[in-house]
């Protein structure tokens, strides 16, 4: 199987907007929100309509921050684009309940410490911060990975 995702990085405070999906194991991880793209739709219309359906909220699009392939032992093989989102202020107060796509799909979403939950992919967790920082310029950092959870 093989997927092209899209994901937002959406700082404030030195907290993350994650969320807690349902169709991952009864959303006992938390994940930066995005998805999947459709057929025929480029990445940047696909992080911009996953995030107005899961929050229901238009995000201000910055640097593409890394690329992450994931291959792992099931078949799965994928290639995830992560961007950072400029107006997390925006995010603060979400109700997914007053959302197309949010209650059907989250648990929940909101700003967390990264330190204290268990987020995936695992190196996330210490490359967050350096990624989403204001003064990231330059060439897009690559991440290649096989069997990360």
């Amino acid at each position: 199987m093989s997927r092209i995702s899209v994901r937002a990085i959406i700082a404030l405070d030195g907290k993350y907007l994650l969320v807690r999906q349902k169709s991952s194991n009864n959303g006992a991880f938390w994940c930066l929100p995005g998805g999947g793209v459709e057929e025929g739709e480029d990445i940047l219309s696909a992080l911009t309509r996953e995030l107005v359906e899961e929050t229901g909220i238009e995000p201000i699009i910055g640097n593409l921050l890394f690329v992450h392939q994931i291959k792992d032992v099931h078949g799965y093989d994928g290639v995830g684009f992560y961007f950072q989102v400029t107006n997390g202020a925006d995010y603060l107060h979400l109700d997914i309940a007053k959302t197309t796509h949010g209650n059907a799909e989250l648990f929940e979403a909101d700003y967390v410490d990264i330190q204290t939950v268990h987020v995936l992919p695992t190196f996330l967790k210490t490359k967050l911060p350096e990624l989403s920082q204001d003064t990231i310029h330059g060439p897009t950092q690559i991440m290649l990975t096989d069997n990360e959870e």
